[in-house]
């Protein structure tokens, strides 16, 4: 019997990633002109979707957004995508919901052949069992959707023991309008105060306190 189901976020929970995301994100902004000054200006593109976030927060559109997203893809598939590094602790935070027998599953908004990749180059893609992420177009990009179709995929019903860790509102506010559980990580992207007010049901400061937090929860239920 499976002990429960937790999706993972990618960018700000396993990896910081910050480094190539904002490095292929300001070159598409760069070819229509627009300048961003301060680097932290762009901590808020880190987990929604390109497409929802070149629109939101630069107002682009139409061709000029899908301009956007291609610019950006280019740099980051041959470059940007391998600058990231792993948090201190998570393969063995892995390692440890594996072995007390939870089913691993990540749910990014990050293309799925990207996070893929990701996985797979740095190590840690055995320890998934299913791997959600968006498409090329931008569909399947909502936490709600990458969420159910996590569950979908492990077959997992019991929502009572399914639990969404991430590091912004969007996955806090996936969770909750999914019915799961939510565990919030403050070393990633998001602040305490945004994960909070999005309703985060626990807060881990560290990948060991997301291990605890599971295992906890799940002697709990025993």
């Amino acid at each position: 019997m499976n002990n429960g189901c937790v999706m993972f976020d990618l960018d700000g929970t396993l990896f910081d990633s910050s480094e190539g995301i904002k490095m292929s994100y300001r070159k598409g902004l760069e070819h229509f002109g627009i300048e961003v000054e301060n680097d932290s200006e762009l901590d808020k593109v880190i987990g929604p979707s390109l497409y929802d976030s070149y629109h939101r927060f630069f107002g682009l559109e139409g061709e000029d957004l899908l301009t956007a997203v291609k610019i950006y893809r280019d740099l980051y598939g041959s470059e940007g995508i391998y600058r990231l590094k792993m948090y201190d602790g998570v393969e063995n935070m892995l390692d440890t919901v594996k072995q007390n027998g939870f089913i691993v599953c990540l749910a990014s908004a990050k293309p799925y052949v990207m996070a893929h990749k990701i996985l797979d180059f740095t190590g840690i893609l055995p320890y998934f069992d299913v791997i959600c992420g968006s498409n090329l177009d931008g569909s399947m990009s909502d936490k709600v959707e990458l969420i159910e179709e996590c569950l979908k995929q492990s077959r997992f019903t019991d929502k009572s023991r399914a639990y969404m860790v991430g590091d912004r509102s969007y996955d806090m506010i996936g969770a909750a309008k999914t019915g799961v559980h939510s565990i919030g990580v403050t070393y990633g992207f998001g602040t305490r105060m945004e994960l909070m007010e999005a309703g985060a049901e626990f807060i881990a400061y560290d990948t060991g306190n997301v291990s605890r937090i599971l295992i906890d929860r799940y002697f709990d239920f025993s």
